[in-house]
């Protein structure tokens, strides 16, 4: 949890092999889930996913840590450690998070934290969770999901599924595209924001300079979170 001793454990776990450093996965295994939720001790899971999750001491460790999925995608930093197992973890565990995802989607979508893991889902899992993902979000209304796209963080997740290519997208303009759900949007500068989105793309247009600050003061919060 020390602000200067965790940059020494994650050069650690970058520059030796795994076999070098057997003491650091036996200190985090006897740790409690407050480490992976801490400022600084979720940077250690984040670099023992992406450097060495394969790995039977590493894999073993998360299977424990993502029993508690739900409370860490919830969390302001442990929800980075599930994006890492997202995006460097097994299988297996990918399909844990997306399941867990799945039992209450909309409300994940709409909080601060969860919101990003759900948009790192959509736009970087597999095909079939990430389809799977976006019919779950789709099966709801249109108004809904134009409710969804009015808050500050079901936007992000809107945004992705304007993102993702084919029926998806067709799909969630159609929902987007309703009367009930362009009078929701033209509502609030959020929804107006992304009726602004050229083609309904989800991709920032000038216009939505907005989006641009918020995007730089998360980059801002991964570059505190992660940097080595």
């Amino acid at each position: 949890k020390s602000p200067h001793a965790n940059y020494v454990l994650q050069k650690i776990i970058k520059v030796l092999a795994p076999q070098e450093f057997p003491f650091v996965i036996e200190e985090l295994a006897h740790a409690s889930l407050d480490l992976a939720r801490h400022e600084y001790g979720c940077r250690i899971y984040c670099r023992l996913l992406e450097h060495c999750a394969t790995e039977k001491a590493t894999a073993h460790l998360m299977d424990e840590v993502l029993l508690e999925t739900e409370e860490l995608l919830r969390h302001t930093y442990g929800h980075h450690v599930v994006e890492c197992a997202l995006e460097h973890g097994l299988p297996h565990q990918q399909r844990q998070i997306v399941a867990t995802l799945r039992r209450d989607l909309m409300r994940f979508s709409r909080n601060r934290s969860a919101a990003h893991v759900v948009e790192k889902a959509l736009l970087y899992g597999n095909q079939d969770d990430r389809q799977s993902l976006a019919l779950d979000l789709l099966s709801h209304s249109p108004e809904e999901i134009a409710g969804l796209a009015r808050s500050q963080f079901g936007s992000m997740v809107v945004r992705a599924l304007l993102r993702l290519s084919g029926q998806i997208t067709e799909l969630a303009q159609q929902h987007l595209r309703t009367d009930a759900a362009q009078t929701q949007l033209k509502g609030t500068k959020l929804g107006r924001r992304l009726l602004d989105t050229p083609s309904g793309s989800g991709n920032t247009s000038s216009k939505a300079g907005g989006g641009r600050h918020r995007d730089h003061d998360r980059d801002r919060l991964r570059q505190h979170v992660f940097s080595a």
